[in-house]
Parts: C-alpha cells; structure tokens; sequence
C-alpha cells in the first residue's frame, strides 16, 4: 500500500500537484499557513512536533513510515534548498532500520545506501554516470560489475575517491559489499 508522506515544507510541492499527503509531520516551520489549511481540509492526519527536537522533520517521517510497517521508502524534495538537510537525510538513511530500503529520488539523480555484506542488483541505463562512496564505520570491499570501471574486492576510503564518476556498461549493474556501507548515486539520463 502506498502512503504519501509530507515532511513539513513538502507538502507545498504536493499541493501544486494537488495531491494531499496522507500524514504531514514536521514541526511546521517552514509549510505556508495555506498549504497547512490545505492538508487539514483535506485530511490530512497532522502531526506536529516542537521546534525543539533531536530529529529533523525527515528523520520524524521515515521513523513514522518504519512504526507503521514501510520496509521501502522514496523520499523526494530531500536535496531542497539546505546541503545540511540533504546530507542530514543521507544519515537518517544510514540510521534507519536495517529492513529499510530508502531511495532520494531527485530531477536529476537518485541515492541510496547499500549496506554491508550484501550485494544488489540494480536497473541502469548504458551510459548513466553512477558514484559509490564509503559512508559510516568501516570501510567497504567493493566489487563492480557493469560497469566501464569495474572493481574487485577493492576497499573505497575516505581519502581517494576512487568509486566516483563511474559509466553503467548495459540495462543492469551489480554492486558487491562487505565491511561497510556504500553510498551511491546514480545520475538520471534524459532521453
């Protein structure tokens, strides 16, 4: 079942395309009055939270999609208009549950995280530029295939960005790790 959930602000973006969330949370600092009477009119379940909190609106709502049962999350508008928001979330990502699959889906670029001792299979398009950087403890041993610069069993550091700027080869690429988690970013071709 999808569920639409706004993060404060967010909901501005689904009032233009007039799509009410089914729960707005956040602590309703940045959301136009309009926009908020909009949800409410709507039915929207409102949760609001105190500007006071350890956790940022988007951490609020994944925390809430994961109580109410969510295993996979796309989460749009999270690159917004603060690099410390964006990079905020990619933590909320790497401190969600480990059941989770959450994907920042962006007008140009997706992210997500692959966390260790998996390997993933993903769609690509031949061409699309993609990067992998080590993200949280440990360092990751990274193995590459479909990729123009393929990796075996390579460890990605902090200090050499060696998982940057990469070419998918075909319609699939595959992404091994193990000894820690791998962030990745996949940049959208247009076609």
């Amino acid at each position: 079942m999808d569920v639409i959930v706004a993060a404060d602000s967010g909901a501005e973006k689904l009032r233009e395309l007039e799509r009410p969330p089914e729960i707005l949370v956040g602590d309703m600092d940045s959301i136009s009055p309009a926009t908020l009477e909009w949800c409410r009119k709507s039915g929207t379940q409102i949760l609001i939270f105190p500007p006071e909190k350890d956790d940022t609106d988007t951490t609020l709502a994944i925390k809430i999609l994961y109580e109410r049962g969510a295993l996979e999350v796309d989460i749009f508008g999270a690159s917004g208009r603060r690099e410390d928001h964006f990079l905020a979330t990619l933590f909320s990502i790497y401190g969600a549950d480990a059941n989770m699959k959450l994907l920042i889906t962006e007008e140009n670029f997706q992210a997500g995280l692959i966390r260790s001792d998996s390997r993933t299979i993903m769609e690509a398009i031949e061409g699309e530029t993609w990067s992998f950087l080590p993200f949280g403890s440990g360092l990751p041993v990274v193995t590459l295939e479909g990729f123009k610069y393929p990796l075996e069993g390579q460890t990605l550091d902090y200090t050499r960005p060696l998982g940057v700027s990469n070419v998918a080869t075909g319609s699939l690429v595959k992404v091994m790790c193990r000894g820690g988690a791998l962030l990745y970013f996949r940049w959208l071709k247009e076609f």
